[in-house]
């Protein structure tokens, strides 16, 4: 399932240094947010990780899949009473001899980071 449009939409994309960012916008009326959970919705951390492929797709012009999760960390809950915009700071992307990408990303919202991930997709 394609979550742009639905779960988030793209605000801007621009490159800051070596990193490149996305500011997206949360969508706290999507569905899930109704059965995950019931009077106190938070995004599913599967669609934060969806969320972070797509970017990366719209990035690089390329269908990806997750290969490896090496290392996910979900430090703080994104609720979409509170958060309805984050910012998604693509840190490092490696081209791999098998033509994947190692990526680091991060979720944040200014201070706040809720979501950390060192991954592979390919």
């Amino acid at each position: 399932m394609i979550l742009q449009d639905n779960f988030y939409t793209i605000v801007s994309q621009e490159q800051a240094d070596a990193s490149t960012v996305f500011h997206v916008s949360l969508h706290p009326e999507w569905p899930i947010y109704k059965a995950h959970f019931p009077g106190h919705p938070i995004t599913p951390g599967v669609c934060i990780v969806q969320m972070v492929q797509e970017l990366l797709q719209e990035l690089t012009h390329r269908t990806l899949c997750l290969r490896e999760a090496k290392n996910v960390k979900y430090v703080s809950i994104v609720s979409p009473e509170e958060v309805t915009e984050l910012t998604v700071t693509f840190s490092k992307i490696e081209e791999q001899p098998d033509d994947s990408l190692k990526v680091q990303a991060q979720v944040a919202n200014g201070e706040t980071l809720y979501t950390k991930l060192s991954a592979t997709f390919g």
